[in-house]
């Protein structure tokens, strides 16, 4: 149970001493909870009352008595579903804790306090307010950190006085060996092109977020449709039957899973529906009853086949599921000679309340010492959530600061560093849109190229998909599993993606994000299983091999007030094999 307990908390970045860990099995066996539901429960507390500090003896203390008032005014999902005491997965408390919504400034998106993408390790978030409000417009001389905010006081020496610069958290194979991540092949550049739909229509002008009701609809019953294909090959089906059929016998069914907003305003074994699609059910959602399966995940928009009965015609008892099978890895010709490096790095680049871009700058140091062949960095980098952004206590408009942030980067990183730059919606100049448009490229250095958010780029035949956006975190909040202790829960959240065909499958999205469904059905399918998937997340850092495809979660480069993490990998490639070898170090 220990062990058990030590893992919840690791994967938000927390190690507890002895002490703590005796009081979190006291209260386990005196309140009758897993310690999953234990750590949920500590992480919202500790966002909305204690300001994300890290477990003590002494706040444990008062945790207990919020825990006890929590657990007594909530019934509690029980779990017969297993006869082996299953793991019921669902961190969506820590979001029920906190009631009040604001509403995001110029976009009508609702925020709620201390919840979607709050740093649970560092307490970085705080309350989102963006106030889209312009700085006052200056020149400036780009040298150091303090050109980025010269009139900033800051906390850049908490940064400058961490001790574990350098250490590698991760590594990918698992082994003594030491990986030389000197550059070689000089004069090698790689030949990266973006792969799929052409960003034409995400750079063009657009009203985004002004999609008709029935356009929605349309793309997210053509998802069924698409998804509903593969799954009766799997299945060696000729065709599904309606959801709502009178019938004992079992039948074979599809759908998307949505919430019963009448059984509770989060997924839960009893608010499970199943939205069937127009031609097949008339689009009728129907309850599922899911007590005969010994195993399963369910998350808001996810697309599955059920067989089952419906003996009453109002309800499915469910005996199976079937998701979409997984695509196998592209196949292709890589063409590398030697050895490709490459450091991929997520922002935000400064430290939550200030604008100096501390570690922005110890970043491009570490580039211009290990001279990689490519670099991908990923937005935000004027972030919303930034506390000086959230109050207006700008020097520069943010249009400005994002632009001393570019000249800085490509008057700094070194000509021969190919570096490709990727977009947030959280960057605080620009579209709070996804898929969110490539910046701007007048005036680039030739180095430099920039790309959507999400985005596959096919480099030399090795396939990389990215996105800047949490959804690891978005999705963790709102699934539901029931599955054996010791299951590989992050890897089964990547498995999502890649079963469901999307970058975000999530649907309706988190409350933070505003999603062009238009769009992201050219822009963010995933629609075969690529050689690396970058997910940056607030989740714990990993290097996983999922399905054939590696997936490198390196975080963030800020953790709170000190540095965080990055990650190198070191490719090689020939005929249609990859192999590859990574790590992830702390900034």
């Amino acid at each position: 149970m220990e062990e058990h307990l030590l893992n919840e908390f690791e994967e938000f970045g927390l190690t507890p001493n002895k002490k703590v860990l005796e009081k979190c099995i006291e209260l386990l066996k005196k309140y009758e909870i897993t310690p999953d539901t234990l750590v949920n429960h500590w992480i919202g507390y500790t966002a909305t009352k204690l300001n994300d500090e890290a477990p003590s003896l002494e706040n444990m203390n008062l945790f207990e008595k919020d825990l006890s008032k929590e657990l007594s005014a909530k019934t509690k999902v029980k779990s017969e579903l297993l006869s082996e005491s299953p793991v019921i997965h669902n961190i969506t408390t820590i979001t029920q804790i906190a009631e009040d919504d604001e509403l995001l400034v110029g976009y009508g998106t609702p925020i709620r306090k201390s919840s979607v993408g709050a740093k649970r390790t560092s307490g970085l978030e705080g309350t989102p307010q963006n106030k889209r409000l312009a700085g006052l417009g200056q020149t400036y001389s780009v040298h150091s950190p303090s050109a980025f905010s010269p009139s900033t006081p800051g906390t850049s020496s908490k940064f400058s006085t961490r001790n574990n610069a350098g250490e590698v958290v991760v590594k990918y194979p698992v082994d003594d060996a030491v990986i030389n991540w000197t550059r070689s092949h000089e004069t090698w550049e790689p030949d990266i092109q973006l792969h799929g739909t052409a960003e034409t229509k995400l750079t063009t002008k657009y009203n985004y977020m002004f999609s008709r009701l029935r356009d929605k609809f349309d793309v997210l019953e053509e998802q069924i449709n698409d998804l509903g294909d593969s799954v009766k090959r799997k299945l060696g089906i000729d065709d599904f039957e309606p959801n709502s059929v009178l019938k004992s016998e079992t039948f074979h069914t599809i759908g998307r899973i949505c919430c019963d907003a009448t059984s509770g305003s989060r997924l839960n074994t009893s608010s499970l529906l199943l939205e069937g699609t127009r031609n097949t059910s008339s689009g009728l959602s129907i309850p599922l009853d899911v007590s005969q399966l010994r195993e399963f995940s369910f998350f808001p928009g996810q697309v599955i086949a059920v067989e089952g009965s419906n003996p009453t015609g109002k309800k499915i008892v469910v005996t199976s599921i079937t998701t979409p099978p997984i695509n196998p890895v592209f196949k292709t010709d890589v063409s590398i000679e030697g050895t490709l490096n490459m450091m991929v790095v997520c922002g935000p680049f400064t430290l939550p309340d200030d604008l100096e871009f501390a570690p922005l700058v110890e970043l491009i140091q570490q580039v211009n010492t290990l001279l990689p062949h490519l670099v991908i960095i990923m937005g935000p980098f004027v972030d919303m959530k930034n506390k000086k952004v959230e109050c207006g206590d700008l020097d520069y408009t943010y249009q400005e600061q994002f632009d001393i942030v570019m000249k800085e980067l490509q008057s700094k990183i070194t000509n021969s560093v190919q570096v490709c730059i990727i977009p947030s919606w959280r960057d605080v100049h620009y579209r709070a849109v996804y898929p969110t448009p490539p910046f701007p490229q007048e005036n680039k250095a030739p180095n430099f190229n920039f790309f959507s958010d999400p985005c596959v780029l096919n480099v030399n035949g090795v396939f990389i998909a990215l996105t800047s956006t949490d959804i690891l975190f978005h999705l963790s909040k709102e699934e539901i599993a029931v599955t054996p202790h010791g299951s590989d829960r992050l890897g089964r959240l990547v498995s999502h993606l890649f079963s469901q065909q999307s970058f975000y499958p999530l649907n309706p999205p988190s409350e933070e994000m505003s999603i062009d469904l238009e769009q992201a059905e050219d822009h963010c399918k995933l629609s075969f299983t690529p050689h690396l998937l970058f997910v940056p997340s607030d989740l714990r850092h990993f290097i996983k091999n999922v399905s054939g495809c590696l997936v490198v979660n390196m975080e963030r480069a800020v953790k709170g007030f000190c540095g965080g993490t990055y990650s190198r990998l070191q490719i090689t490639g020939e005929a249609s094999s990859v192999l590859i070898k990574a790590e992830i170090v702390r900034l």
